[in-house]
Protein backbone atom coordinates (compact mmCIF):
# COMPACT_ATOMS: atom_id res chain seq x y z
CA UNK A 1 0.00 0.00 0.00
CA UNK A 2 1.36 3.40 -0.95
CA UNK A 3 1.17 6.44 1.31
CA UNK A 4 -1.06 7.95 3.96
CA UNK A 5 -3.80 8.78 1.45
CA UNK A 6 -4.26 5.06 0.63
CA UNK A 7 -4.30 4.19 4.33
CA UNK A 8 -6.90 6.88 5.00
CA UNK A 9 -9.07 5.72 2.08
CA UNK A 10 -8.98 2.11 3.26
CA UNK A 11 -9.75 2.98 6.89
CA UNK A 12 -12.67 5.17 5.82
CA UNK A 13 -14.18 2.65 3.39
CA UNK A 14 -13.78 -0.18 5.90
CA UNK A 15 -15.44 1.87 8.65
CA UNK A 16 -18.40 2.73 6.40
CA UNK A 17 -18.91 -0.86 5.26
CA UNK A 18 -18.49 -2.31 8.74
CA UNK A 19 -21.06 0.12 10.17
CA UNK A 20 -23.65 -1.39 7.81
CA UNK A 21 -22.87 -4.99 8.75
CA UNK A 22 -25.45 -6.84 10.81
CA UNK A 23 -24.04 -7.93 14.16
CA UNK A 24 -24.78 -11.33 15.76
CA UNK A 25 -27.53 -9.86 17.97
CA UNK A 26 -29.22 -8.36 14.89
CA UNK A 27 -29.03 -11.71 13.08
CA UNK A 28 -30.55 -13.42 16.11
CA UNK A 29 -33.39 -10.89 16.10
CA UNK A 30 -33.85 -11.53 12.39
CA UNK A 31 -34.08 -15.28 13.04
CA UNK A 32 -36.92 -14.59 15.48
CA UNK A 33 -38.82 -12.35 13.02
CA UNK A 34 -41.90 -13.44 11.14
CA UNK A 35 -41.92 -14.06 7.40
CA UNK A 36 -43.93 -10.87 6.94
CA UNK A 37 -41.36 -8.81 8.86
CA UNK A 38 -38.45 -10.31 6.90
CA UNK A 39 -40.11 -9.64 3.56
CA UNK A 40 -40.74 -6.03 4.55
CA UNK A 41 -37.12 -5.65 5.67
CA UNK A 42 -35.70 -6.97 2.39
CA UNK A 43 -38.37 -5.56 0.07
CA UNK A 44 -39.65 -9.00 -0.93
CA UNK A 45 -43.24 -9.97 -1.72
CA UNK A 46 -44.38 -12.75 0.62
CA UNK A 47 -46.96 -13.96 -1.90
CA UNK A 48 -44.22 -14.38 -4.55
CA UNK A 49 -41.62 -16.11 -2.39
CA UNK A 50 -40.10 -19.18 -4.03
CA UNK A 51 -36.79 -20.99 -3.95
CA UNK A 52 -35.89 -19.38 -7.27
CA UNK A 53 -36.57 -15.88 -5.90
CA UNK A 54 -34.45 -16.56 -2.82
CA UNK A 55 -31.64 -18.05 -4.93
CA UNK A 56 -31.64 -14.83 -6.95
CA UNK A 57 -31.65 -12.80 -3.73
CA UNK A 58 -28.66 -14.79 -2.44
CA UNK A 59 -26.75 -14.30 -5.68
CA UNK A 60 -27.41 -10.55 -5.53
CA UNK A 61 -26.07 -10.38 -1.97
CA UNK A 62 -22.96 -12.36 -2.84
CA UNK A 63 -22.40 -10.12 -5.86
CA UNK A 64 -22.51 -7.18 -3.43
CA UNK A 65 -19.83 -8.90 -1.32
CA UNK A 66 -17.62 -9.20 -4.40
CA UNK A 67 -18.16 -5.52 -5.21
CA UNK A 68 -17.18 -4.57 -1.64
CA UNK A 69 -14.00 -6.62 -1.96
CA UNK A 70 -13.24 -4.80 -5.21
CA UNK A 71 -13.63 -1.45 -3.42
CA UNK A 72 -11.32 -2.47 -0.57
CA UNK A 73 -8.76 -3.84 -3.02
CA UNK A 74 -8.15 -0.54 -4.84
CA UNK A 75 -5.44 0.98 -2.61
CA UNK A 76 -3.57 -2.32 -2.15
CA UNK A 77 -0.63 -3.57 -4.16
CA UNK A 78 2.06 -6.25 -4.06
CA UNK A 79 1.58 -9.29 -1.82
CA UNK A 80 -1.43 -7.71 -0.04
CA UNK A 81 -3.29 -7.28 -3.32
CA UNK A 82 -2.31 -10.77 -4.51
CA UNK A 83 -3.76 -12.28 -1.33
CA UNK A 84 -7.15 -10.55 -1.70
CA UNK A 85 -7.29 -11.36 -5.41
CA UNK A 86 -6.86 -15.02 -4.46
CA UNK A 87 -9.67 -14.65 -1.90
CA UNK A 88 -11.89 -13.20 -4.63
CA UNK A 89 -11.11 -16.24 -6.79
CA UNK A 90 -13.65 -18.19 -4.75
CA UNK A 91 -16.10 -16.65 -7.24
CA UNK A 92 -14.17 -18.05 -10.16
CA UNK A 93 -14.44 -21.40 -8.37
CA UNK A 94 -18.20 -20.93 -7.84
CA UNK A 95 -18.61 -20.11 -11.55
CA UNK A 96 -16.60 -23.18 -12.56
CA UNK A 97 -18.73 -25.39 -10.31
CA UNK A 98 -21.91 -23.92 -11.81
CA UNK A 99 -20.58 -24.51 -15.33
CA UNK A 100 -19.63 -28.11 -14.58
CA UNK A 101 -22.97 -28.87 -12.90
CA UNK A 102 -24.81 -27.25 -15.78
CA UNK A 103 -22.96 -29.30 -18.40
CA UNK A 104 -23.47 -32.53 -16.47
CA UNK A 105 -27.18 -31.84 -15.99
CA UNK A 106 -27.77 -30.83 -19.61
CA UNK A 107 -28.87 -27.26 -18.78
CA UNK A 108 -29.20 -24.69 -21.53
CA UNK A 109 -26.66 -21.91 -21.97
CA UNK A 110 -29.18 -19.38 -20.63
CA UNK A 111 -29.87 -21.47 -17.51
CA UNK A 112 -26.16 -21.84 -16.76
CA UNK A 113 -25.38 -18.20 -17.46
CA UNK A 114 -28.10 -17.01 -15.08
CA UNK A 115 -26.30 -18.72 -12.19
CA UNK A 116 -22.89 -17.15 -12.88
CA UNK A 117 -21.42 -14.20 -11.01
CA UNK A 118 -20.21 -11.11 -12.86
CA UNK A 119 -16.47 -11.08 -12.21
CA UNK A 120 -14.45 -7.87 -11.81
CA UNK A 121 -11.64 -7.07 -14.25
CA UNK A 122 -8.85 -8.17 -11.90
CA UNK A 123 -10.03 -11.80 -12.15
CA UNK A 124 -8.83 -13.62 -15.24
CA UNK A 125 -11.37 -16.38 -15.82
CA UNK A 126 -13.45 -15.71 -18.94
CA UNK A 127 -16.56 -17.88 -18.73
CA UNK A 128 -17.73 -17.05 -22.27
CA UNK A 129 -15.67 -19.73 -24.10
CA UNK A 130 -16.49 -22.20 -21.32
CA UNK A 131 -20.21 -21.67 -21.87
CA UNK A 132 -19.75 -22.61 -25.52
CA UNK A 133 -18.26 -26.04 -24.77
CA UNK A 134 -20.27 -29.19 -25.45
CA UNK A 135 -19.41 -31.14 -22.30
CA UNK A 136 -17.28 -31.22 -19.14
CA UNK A 137 -14.29 -32.81 -20.87
CA UNK A 138 -14.10 -30.01 -23.43
CA UNK A 139 -14.61 -27.43 -20.67
CA UNK A 140 -11.66 -28.84 -18.72
CA UNK A 141 -9.50 -28.83 -21.85
CA UNK A 142 -10.28 -25.12 -22.33
CA UNK A 143 -8.98 -24.52 -18.80
CA UNK A 144 -5.52 -25.69 -19.85
CA UNK A 145 -4.87 -22.14 -21.11
CA UNK A 146 -5.92 -20.48 -17.82
CA UNK A 147 -4.45 -20.19 -14.29
CA UNK A 148 -6.39 -23.40 -13.61
CA UNK A 149 -4.17 -25.44 -15.95
CA UNK A 150 -2.71 -27.60 -13.15
CA UNK A 151 -6.17 -28.38 -11.85
CA UNK A 152 -7.48 -29.03 -15.36
CA UNK A 153 -4.80 -31.64 -16.10
CA UNK A 154 -5.45 -33.46 -12.83
CA UNK A 155 -9.24 -33.17 -13.20
CA UNK A 156 -9.16 -34.47 -16.77
CA UNK A 157 -7.29 -37.60 -15.73
CA UNK A 158 -9.67 -38.15 -12.81
CA UNK A 159 -12.83 -37.35 -14.77
CA UNK A 160 -11.91 -39.60 -17.69
CA UNK A 161 -11.39 -42.43 -15.20
CA UNK A 162 -14.47 -41.68 -13.06
CA UNK A 163 -17.02 -39.03 -14.03
CA UNK A 164 -17.74 -37.85 -10.51
CA UNK A 165 -18.61 -34.14 -10.09
CA UNK A 166 -17.99 -34.38 -6.34
CA UNK A 167 -14.29 -35.10 -6.93
CA UNK A 168 -14.07 -32.15 -9.33
CA UNK A 169 -15.57 -29.90 -6.65
CA UNK A 170 -13.04 -31.23 -4.13
CA UNK A 171 -10.14 -30.50 -6.49
CA UNK A 172 -11.35 -26.95 -7.09
CA UNK A 173 -11.63 -26.30 -3.35
CA UNK A 174 -8.19 -27.76 -2.75
CA UNK A 175 -6.57 -25.47 -5.33
CA UNK A 176 -8.38 -22.41 -4.00
CA UNK A 177 -7.42 -22.88 -0.33
CA UNK A 178 -3.88 -24.02 -1.16
CA UNK A 179 -3.42 -20.82 -3.17
CA UNK A 180 -4.67 -18.78 -0.22
CA UNK A 181 -2.20 -20.44 2.19
CA UNK A 182 0.63 -19.99 -0.31
CA UNK A 183 0.00 -16.25 -0.54
CA UNK A 184 0.01 -15.80 3.24
CA UNK A 185 3.69 -16.84 3.24
CA UNK A 186 4.50 -13.91 0.92
CA UNK A 187 3.03 -11.24 3.18
CA UNK A 188 5.10 -8.85 5.27
CA UNK A 189 6.15 -10.05 8.70
CA UNK A 190 3.73 -7.53 10.24
CA UNK A 191 0.71 -9.18 8.58
CA UNK A 192 1.88 -12.77 8.28
CA UNK A 193 1.29 -13.99 11.84
CA UNK A 194 -2.31 -12.79 12.18
CA UNK A 195 -3.20 -13.82 8.64
CA UNK A 196 -1.88 -17.32 9.35
CA UNK A 197 -4.15 -17.32 12.37
CA UNK A 198 -7.24 -16.42 10.32
CA UNK A 199 -6.48 -18.53 7.23
CA UNK A 200 -5.28 -21.42 9.41
CA UNK A 201 -8.68 -21.55 11.12
CA UNK A 202 -10.38 -21.57 7.72
CA UNK A 203 -8.19 -24.43 6.53
CA UNK A 204 -8.65 -26.41 9.77
CA UNK A 205 -12.43 -26.21 9.42
CA UNK A 206 -12.37 -27.21 5.77
CA UNK A 207 -9.91 -30.06 6.33
CA UNK A 208 -11.68 -31.61 9.31
CA UNK A 209 -15.26 -31.35 8.02
CA UNK A 210 -14.55 -32.34 4.45
CA UNK A 211 -12.04 -35.09 5.25
CA UNK A 212 -14.67 -36.75 7.44
CA UNK A 213 -17.30 -36.33 4.73
CA UNK A 214 -14.97 -37.77 2.09
CA UNK A 215 -14.18 -40.71 4.35
CA UNK A 216 -17.60 -41.60 5.77
CA UNK A 217 -20.24 -40.05 3.49
CA UNK A 218 -18.48 -40.67 0.17
CA UNK A 219 -16.57 -43.78 1.28
CA UNK A 220 -13.21 -42.58 -0.07
CA UNK A 221 -10.16 -44.54 1.10
CA UNK A 222 -8.21 -42.73 3.84
CA UNK A 223 -5.23 -42.14 1.52
CA UNK A 224 -7.41 -40.55 -1.19
CA UNK A 225 -9.20 -38.33 1.33
CA UNK A 226 -5.85 -37.22 2.73
CA UNK A 227 -4.65 -36.45 -0.80
CA UNK A 228 -7.50 -33.91 -1.07
CA UNK A 229 -6.50 -32.12 2.15
CA UNK A 230 -4.95 -28.66 2.24
CA UNK A 231 -1.72 -27.51 3.82
CA UNK A 232 -1.56 -24.40 6.02
CA UNK A 233 -3.85 -25.30 8.92
CA UNK A 234 -3.42 -23.65 12.32
CA UNK A 235 -3.81 -26.66 14.63
CA UNK A 236 -4.66 -29.66 12.44
CA UNK A 237 -1.44 -31.21 11.10
CA UNK A 238 -1.13 -33.98 8.53
CA UNK A 239 -0.43 -36.47 11.34
CA UNK A 240 -3.63 -35.48 13.13
CA UNK A 241 -5.60 -35.89 9.91
CA UNK A 242 -4.16 -39.37 9.35
CA UNK A 243 -5.28 -40.36 12.85
CA UNK A 244 -8.76 -38.88 12.35
CA UNK A 245 -9.25 -40.72 9.07
CA UNK A 246 -8.49 -44.10 10.63
CA UNK A 247 -11.43 -44.17 13.05
CA UNK A 248 -15.00 -45.23 12.37
CA UNK A 249 -17.10 -42.65 14.25
CA UNK A 250 -17.18 -38.94 15.09
CA UNK A 251 -16.53 -39.28 18.83
CA UNK A 252 -13.29 -41.17 18.21
CA UNK A 253 -12.29 -38.64 15.52
CA UNK A 254 -12.80 -35.73 17.94
CA UNK A 255 -10.79 -37.56 20.62
CA UNK A 256 -7.79 -37.65 18.25
CA UNK A 257 -7.82 -33.91 17.56
CA UNK A 258 -5.36 -31.48 19.21
CA UNK A 259 -6.63 -30.12 22.52
CA UNK A 260 -7.11 -26.60 21.12
CA UNK A 261 -9.68 -27.93 18.63
CA UNK A 262 -11.35 -30.24 21.14
CA UNK A 263 -11.98 -27.23 23.39
CA UNK A 264 -13.72 -25.41 20.53
CA UNK A 265 -15.78 -28.41 19.37
CA UNK A 266 -16.79 -29.44 22.90
CA UNK A 267 -19.61 -31.99 23.11
CA UNK A 268 -20.64 -31.83 19.43
CA UNK A 269 -22.47 -34.98 18.37
CA UNK A 270 -22.78 -34.36 14.63
CA UNK A 271 -20.60 -33.09 11.82
CA UNK A 272 -22.94 -30.12 11.39
CA UNK A 273 -22.38 -29.15 15.03
CA UNK A 274 -18.61 -29.52 14.57
CA UNK A 275 -18.69 -27.20 11.58
CA UNK A 276 -20.91 -24.66 13.35
CA UNK A 277 -18.61 -24.46 16.37
CA UNK A 278 -15.52 -24.04 14.22
CA UNK A 279 -17.29 -21.28 12.26
CA UNK A 280 -18.32 -19.56 15.51
CA UNK A 281 -14.71 -19.69 16.73
CA UNK A 282 -13.48 -18.19 13.44
CA UNK A 283 -16.06 -15.40 13.62
CA UNK A 284 -15.19 -14.61 17.25
CA UNK A 285 -11.53 -14.29 16.32
CA UNK A 286 -12.31 -12.19 13.22
CA UNK A 287 -14.42 -9.79 15.33
CA UNK A 288 -11.46 -9.27 17.67
CA UNK A 289 -9.10 -8.65 14.75
CA UNK A 290 -11.47 -6.13 13.19
CA UNK A 291 -11.77 -4.20 16.47
CA UNK A 292 -8.06 -4.44 17.32
CA UNK A 293 -4.88 -2.65 16.31
CA UNK A 294 -3.92 -5.01 13.51
CA UNK A 295 -2.65 -4.11 10.05
CA UNK A 296 -5.03 -2.94 7.33
CA UNK A 297 -4.96 -6.23 5.40
CA UNK A 298 -5.82 -8.28 8.51
CA UNK A 299 -8.78 -6.03 9.30
CA UNK A 300 -10.02 -6.04 5.69
CA UNK A 301 -9.86 -9.83 5.55
CA UNK A 302 -11.60 -10.14 8.93
CA UNK A 303 -14.38 -7.87 7.66
CA UNK A 304 -14.82 -9.88 4.44
CA UNK A 305 -15.03 -13.12 6.44
CA UNK A 306 -17.65 -11.72 8.77
CA UNK A 307 -19.63 -10.15 5.94
CA UNK A 308 -19.63 -13.47 4.06
CA UNK A 309 -21.01 -15.32 7.10
CA UNK A 310 -23.59 -12.55 7.64
CA UNK A 311 -24.86 -13.06 4.08
CA UNK A 312 -24.94 -16.84 4.53
CA UNK A 313 -26.92 -16.49 7.76
CA UNK A 314 -29.40 -14.06 6.23
CA UNK A 315 -30.02 -16.45 3.35
CA UNK A 316 -30.39 -19.41 5.71
CA UNK A 317 -33.05 -17.55 7.72
CA UNK A 318 -35.03 -16.65 4.59
CA UNK A 319 -34.79 -20.20 3.24
CA UNK A 320 -35.94 -21.55 6.61
CA UNK A 321 -38.97 -19.27 6.53
CA UNK A 322 -39.80 -20.37 2.97
CA UNK A 323 -39.63 -24.06 3.93
CA UNK A 324 -41.34 -23.44 7.31
CA UNK A 325 -38.50 -25.01 9.25
CA UNK A 326 -39.48 -25.50 12.94
CA UNK A 327 -37.97 -22.90 15.30
CA UNK A 328 -35.85 -25.44 17.17
CA UNK A 329 -34.27 -26.71 13.96
CA UNK A 330 -33.64 -23.15 12.78
CA UNK A 331 -31.83 -22.35 16.03
CA UNK A 332 -29.73 -25.50 15.69
CA UNK A 333 -28.94 -24.72 12.04
CA UNK A 334 -27.79 -21.19 12.96
CA UNK A 335 -25.72 -22.18 16.00
CA UNK A 336 -22.50 -20.89 14.42
CA UNK A 337 -24.05 -17.61 13.29
CA UNK A 338 -24.15 -16.00 16.74
CA UNK A 339 -20.62 -16.10 18.19
CA UNK A 340 -19.90 -14.64 21.60
CA UNK A 341 -17.27 -11.89 21.39
CA UNK A 342 -15.32 -11.02 24.52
Amino acid sequence: MNGQADQAYLRTRLAILNARRRRPQQLRAMAESSTEELCRQFDLQESELSRQILDQFEQTQLQTWLNELNTLLRPLDGAERAFLVQWARRYEVLNLKALIRGKLNGLSRREIESSLFTLPGFLSLDHEPLLNTDDVTELLRRLLDTPYATLARSALRRFEKQQDPFLLDASLDQQFYSGLSHRVARLSQQDRSEMRNLVGRLVDRHNLVWMLRYRHNYQLPAAEALYLSISGGLHLTGDHLRDVLQVSNLAEAIARLPQSMREVIGDATSLVMVQDRLVADLQTHAERVLRGQHGSLCRVFAYLLLRFYEINTTNAILQARLTRLPEGLLEEALFGAFPEVA
